[in-house]
């Protein structure tokens, strides 16, 4: 597991969007959706945190899964913007 210590005003940033949206939240409609939307919400903040595109960075990391790399680490956000 990677542990990152971020200043205070940057985990406050990190964190506005998800206190926003909180009680839609209430209404994923299952545990495995709200665990779903959190991943999700975890990969784009990680994506803004490297300076890549959300949308872009997954649509390549799609397009590389299907073509078969199963080099997972060498996906996440942080080797990408590398």
């Amino acid at each position: 597991r990677l542990r990152v210590k971020f200043p205070w005003s940057t985990r406050q940033r990190l964190m506005k969007p998800i206190c926003l949206g909180r009680k839609n939240y209430l209404f994923c409609g299952s545990e495995q959706a709200a665990k779903n939307t959190s991943l999700i919400y975890s990969i784009i903040e990680s994506c803004k945190m490297n300076g890549l595109r959300p949308v872009k960075y997954i649509a390549d990391v799609l397009r590389k899964l299907i073509s078969g790399d199963t080099d997972y680490v060498a996906l996440l956000p942080m080797n990408i913007a590398k």
